[in-house]
């Protein structure tokens, strides 16, 4: 959006709207200038949220509400961010009702803050989940425990509560039901207390229930309640945003550390040993793996892992969780598979018979006349008559050297929407080059933190039955593309073939965040994998790969206004589709296309 407001009027305008949403024109606009200063589009969301918070939230009940329960026992560092995330779920899902265009602001406003930030504070439970709630407003997506999904997933049902005594009802429920066994060993029974009045509330007519739960509106705010007060308008007065992470302003002097994520050590090594145990086992030995990292992780990939692995169904794995979640999706990807299976099953005999056609044409032998080689008695006339007769004729062989294929499968969590039909693409893509007696590699890449985790779903010698596991394709988290493109092109480089062709399937810009790690290494990768630094060494990496002799083409299925982006990436081997089910026919194509030119 390009403004062309100066200071003065730009603080007028948004105080402006704040009182249209809000309704009262006494109201103030506070702390504008650190919105501003950061970004036109932030100030702007942040003006429209404060009026909406006005509006839709009884601040002085929330104030009430903490105060009673705290000194009922409840948990300050758990209640008061769950008060904040579930009144923000609230307030935004009115204000975008009201106001569309918000949804579009509010992203561009995010997304400016959060390039700011040095560090992201994931250190405690509730952190996870305000980060996770964050990304998701920001259409992101990101790796958390499935205690954080859980509750992340209950505090989004707030987003349908009408008014401020309803959405302390929706908080009661959710800190009884996410934190009992937090609160086990303390000395006070608050939350089981509480549950019981509520159910023998909930029996009685409505005016009882609201008396019994609301008892607390009848307290009075004293003196010594100021720290609740201060804690509940700093949530008024600020976004969630605002509460994730530390400016780059605020490192101290160490010149690197304004250029990684940090969280604690602790936190780093449960990290490393939860990578197997959500990911299944590696299925390359250590050696492999760090002979791979020594080569690719490096510059802004320095401080990040790779972790080869054939997924949770088919490795050691002790996280049923994640096998039964797996086991779902597979299912749920089969299934969109058999809904089309006529078509599939023709497209993979068109794709077959075109590659094969394409091969034996360009195998041909060819008879060419020559100074020498096999003599041609038919041409022995020319002898005397001509200047060179050429009663020789000599073959040429095509044979070009063999070809092996991999394809890339972009797992992150942009990906959800469509990861039936992206696992379908790959199986259809795979199964014709594999009938077409084509080596070929199927893998997909995302990322858990510093980790880029390549799920191989076959292999290049794998028999055509193990192209079935391709349909354990799901999506989750970020993607390093950088990376990715560098860890596969080590096993396509080693392969005899002499064309060596890379397909990569993408819906986006390269985005990831990393962390540090003070005591194991020193990191001197960025912050945030985002943006030109992202798309520059994507590029990088996609430049090297051709250099080196692989075939690279890219396949863009991500939102027209981010084209120039896969323009930079990938020059012009690459093609934009928006529909994904044409991926097999624009590979394809391109197939045909390399067997003809190369």
């Amino acid at each position: 959006m390009k403004w062309i407001y100066g200071e003065y009027d730009l603080e007028n305008r948004l105080t402006n709207l704040m009182w249209t949403i809000c309704g009262d024109y006494d109201q103030e606009l506070d702390e504008l200038e650190k919105f501003t200063k950061t970004s036109k589009d932030l100030a702007v969301y942040y003006a429209a949220k404060a009026g909406a918070r006005r509006k839709y939230i009884d601040w002085n009940m929330i104030k009430k509400y903490l105060k009673h329960r705290i000194q009922k026992g409840a948990d300050q560092d758990l209640i008061v961010p769950l008060v904040e995330m579930c009144a923000d779920v609230m307030v935004e899902e009115k204000l975008i009702k009201e106001r569309p265009g918000i949804e579009d602001i509010r992203k561009k406003g995010l997304d400016d803050l959060l390039e700011r930030y040095f560090k992201i504070k994931l250190n405690t439970f509730m952190e996870k989940v305000k980060y996770a709630l964050v990304l998701e407003q920001m259409g992101k997506h990101a790796s958390f425990d499935l205690k954080v999904k859980k509750l992340l997933s209950d505090i989004k049902k707030c987003k349908d509560v009408e008014d401020t005594l309803a959405l302390l009802e929706n908080i009661d429920a959710l800190y009884l039901t996410h934190f009992k066994e937090m609160l086990e060993n303390q000395t006070f029974l608050y939350e089981m207390e509480e549950e019981n009045e509520l159910k023998e509330a909930y029996k009685e007519e409505e005016s009882t229930k609201e008396q019994s739960f609301t008892s607390f509106m009848y307290e009075e705010l004293y003196e010594e309640d100021t720290v609740i007060s201060e804690v509940v308008d700093g949530m008024q007065s600020s976004l969630l945003i605002e509460s994730i992470g530390d400016l780059k302003q605020e490192v101290p002097t160490n010149p690197n550390e304004n250029r990684v994520l940090s969280i604690d050590q602790e936190m780093v090594e449960k990290i490393y040993k939860k990578i197997e145990h959500y990911h299944g086992k590696s299925c390359i030995t250590k050696e492999e793996q760090k002979k791979i990292e020594k080569k690719v992780c490096r510059n802004v990939h320095e401080g990040c892992r790779v972790h080869f692995t054939e997924g949770v169904l088919r490795s050691p794995c002790d996280n049923a969780f994640q096998i039964k979640y797996v086991t779902r999706q597979k299912e749920k990807n089969l299934s969109d598979f058999r809904d089309n299976i006529k078509v599939h099953k023709r497209n993979i005999m068109k794709l077959k018979e075109v590659i094969i056609k394409t091969l034996t044409a360009e195998q041909e032998k060819t008879i060419v006349p020559s100074d020498n080689g096999v003599l041609a008695v038919n041409k022995l006339w020319r002898v005397g008559r001509s200047e060179k007769p050429k009663v020789f004729t000599k073959v040429i062989d095509n044979q070009k050297g063999g070809y092996v294929v991999d394809i890339l499968l972009d797992a992150s969590g942009s990906q959800i929407a469509r990861q039936g039909k992206v696992a379908s693409q790959g199986y259809i893509i795979s199964e014709a080059l594999t009938l077409a007696g084509i080596p070929n590699r199927v893998m997909s890449f995302c990322n858990f933190l510093d980790y880029t985790i390549l799920r191989r779903f076959r292999d290049y010698t794998s028999p055509q039955s193990e192209n079935q596991n391709i349909f354990e394709y799901f999506s989750a988290g970020n993607n390093r593309d950088g990376l990715a493109i560098q860890a596969v092109s080590q096993g396509l480089l080693n392969r005899s073939e002499e064309n060596k062709i890379l397909i990569v399937l993408s819906d986006g810009k390269p985005n990831d965040v990393k962390i540090s790690k003070d005591n194991i290494r020193t990191i001197r990768g960025e912050a945030f994998y985002k943006g030109m630094t992202a798309i520059k060494d994507t590029a990088l990496e996609v430049r090297k790969a051709r250099k080196n002799g692989i075939l690279l083409f890219g396949v863009f299925t991500g939102k027209e206004e981010e084209l120039q982006a896969e323009k930079l990436i990938y020059g012009k081997d690459f093609v934009y589709t928006r529909n994904i089910e044409k991926f097999s026919d624009i590979v394809g194509t391109y197939l045909k296309r390399i067997i003809e030119n190369y």
